[in-house]
């Protein structure tokens, strides 16, 4: 077990420091770092931008240059030339860059920027901009949009209600969180109210009107009012701990840990003091497993998709004997899959306003028994949970340890010219470097790669935007956690379908010391091993999943990366981690020949198509 510090003396400021669930006094302080005109001082409306979000930690941007944004970006000094800690950008490929403030709020807690130019690399970033709505990860996103006096004149690229009608998608998709920068005069109140928006962990877009911004006059007697922006009220603790006193008695009670939790430093920690403190069992979803400790004796399992049988059947099982507290997990279709909650009281913590997966900011829906919604600080409740149950011990049943092995049948295995997947997780998780980051991008790795480790790794954290299952925005994932700690090892799961909407980028990171596993099995694996299970009387033809033989090692290398194929025996796998624990200096892609038929993780989205 990893040293244990005090964490009551801590836990409110830690989770502050590290910029996750920024609320309070430190979204107070940072909400009026704008800059202020100065009379010997006129900056344009872009400076003032690029400063603004330099006062709130936004020094990376990433994306394309062109029409619409070469006024912004000439303030930006260019990633490889920059100082340590100046804004800068990094040019990489639109669908690419959607996804790097993903990963670099992952990697780090800090909020990263990306920018497209108009028409259609606005989709492409947007692509990232969901998951990270799903996912309540806050980043920014800054597009232009057309003159509005080029309305009806058919301008380039036309964003306006004669052409692609942006600005209103994409508050379809984020009605509370675009914000059109259109007049110098606004422009504070504008950034502002984003601000407000990315300390309640939600993306936002800032709309570029260059129009708007070049004709108006800054106010220079406009002094910005700092919205009201405070941390959420503790609900009463005294009632909250009655409540589950009562409603514990007698019964099980089970954890499901979420991704929410694991923005706290501490969090495996306290998600195993009071599994251990309440002798209850503990499940979590694929990224809540970066709260969860390995060596937690009531860790039953990853849930669902990619998940293990105890923690399948452990979930299934509750009912009215049963207590389920919900920590900061969102119910998703890979979490649950749209199974409601059985068990007679759900007590659910949250920090989040809002977040992704609640109506009405409430689980009510998804909860067949009583229901009991607890806001705070996640830290600071686990805390006082345990608290209460060592100094007063609730009466719930305790349940047993969790099994060594979570999984009911053995691992099935790979014919003889291929890579045993189960084998090649389980020789790398014995290997992870310390504080190393793993992305898994949607591929089978995603499905197959829990379900073998079955327990998370204490050495690595994985990451994967499951909600919006983008093929290929993992590679923007994981450059932008590298960014955020250049001497971190960072390594990507990757398949052969998703490589192919991100290749073309590779050559502008060659240089990051990236480490790829690229799983080549010639399908579109996910989808070829689920039909045969959901048309089983359908010939693989009309799958539409086969994909063409490629030299991925030959791409690779063209791109300036290293790049080897890993041998069926894994005979070359000791050299490549020796390779490894040197830290590459160049990017590297390990090709990994795949057997297409074999199926290790369950897949039980599967019964919903």
């Amino acid at each position: 077990m990893r040293h244990r510090r005090n964490i009551r003396q801590t836990v409110i400021s830690d989770h502050l420091l590290n910029n996750y669930n920024i609320m309070g006094l430190e979204a107070r302080e940072s909400a009026s770092c704008i800059i202020e005109p100065d009379e010997q001082y006129n900056p344009d409306s872009y400076q003032i931008i690029i400063t603004t979000l330099s006062n709130w930690g936004i020094r990376l941007y990433a994306g394309v240059n062109g029409g619409g944004v070469i006024h912004l970006l000439k303030h930006l000094e260019p990633l490889d030339q920059a100082d340590t800690g100046a804004p800068s950008f990094l040019t990489i490929g639109e669908y690419t860059a959607g996804f790097v403030p993903l990963g670099h709020y992952l990697g780090s807690g800090r909020i990263a920027a990306s920018v497209a130019t108009t028409g259609a690399a606005t989709k492409l970033i947007c692509c990232g901009l969901s998951d990270a709505k799903l996912h309540d990860i806050p980043a920014v996103y800054i597009i232009p949009v057309s003159n509005g006096s080029t309305a009806g004149f058919s301008p380039l690229q036309d964003t306006t209600e004669y052409g692609s009608n942006m600005v209103l998608q994409l508050r379809a998709e984020l009605p509370e969180s675009v914000f059109v920068l259109d007049d110098r005069t606004t422009l504070h109140r504008q950034l502002l109210l984003a601000k407000e928006q990315l300390d309640r962990s939600k993306p936002v877009v800032l709309v570029l009107d260059n129009e708007g911004l070049n004709i108006s006059q800054m106010d220079s007697g406009l002094l910005p009012a700092i919205p009201d922006i405070r941390a959420r009220e503790n609900d009463s603790t005294e009632a909250f701990l009655t409540a589950f006193r009562r409603e514990t008695e007698g019964k099980r009670v089970v954890l499901l840990v979420g991704e929410e939790m694991a923005r706290y430093q501490y969090a495996a920690d306290l998600t195993t003091r009071l599994s251990e403190t309440l002798g209850a069992a503990t499940i979590w979803s694929i990224n809540g497993a970066n709260a969860i400790s390995r060596d937690n004796l009531y860790g039953y399992g990853y849930i669902s998709f990619g998940g293990n049988d105890r923690a399948i059947s452990l979930y299934n099982s509750l009912g009215e004997h049963d207590v389920l507290l919900v920590i900061g997990a969102c119910p998703d279709e890979y979490t649950v899959n749209f199974k409601k909650i059985s068990a007679s009281a759900t007590f659910h913590f949250s920090n989040i306003p809002q977040a992704y997966g609640l109506v009405g900011n409430s689980l009510q829906h998804v909860v067949e028994g009583r229901y009991y919604q607890v806001n705070g600080p996640l830290d600071w409740w686990l805390q006082t949970l345990t608290d209460a149950a060592a100094e007063l011990p609730f009466a719930n049943i305790p349940m047993e340890k969790a099994p060594r092995d979570l999984n009911d049948l053995p691992f099935a295995r790979a014919g003889g010219e291929y890579v045993d997947m189960a084998v090649l997780y389980q020789r790398l998780d014995c290997w992870w470097p310390e504080g190393s980051i793993g992305i898994d991008d949607t591929c089978l790795a995603y499905k197959d790669r829990q379900y073998v480790t079955q327990r998370p790794n204490n050495n690595i954290r994985f990451f994967s935007l499951y909600r919006g299952s983008a093929m290929g925005g993992a590679f923007g994932v994981a450059i932008g956690a590298k960014l955020a700690d250049p001497g971190r090892q960072v390594f990507l799961f990757t398949g052969d379908g998703c490589f192919r909407l991100f290749s073309g980028s590779m050559g502008e990171v060659s240089h990051l010391g990236l480490v790829v596993f690229l799983l080549n099995n010639e399908t579109f694996g996910i989808v070829e091993q689920g039909l045969r299970k959901v048309l089983p009387d359908v010939g693989t033809a009309h799958y539409h999943s086969r994909l063409n033989a490629v030299d991925y090692c030959a791409i690779a290398r063209a791109n300036n990366w290293g790049a080897i194929r890993l041998a069926p025996d894994l005979g070359n796998l000791d050299e490549i981690l020796r390779h490894l624990e040197e830290g590459p200096v160049r990017s590297l892609l390990i090709e990994v020949p795949v057997d297409p038929n074999q199926l290790l993780g369950k897949n039980p989205r599967l019964k919903n198509l």
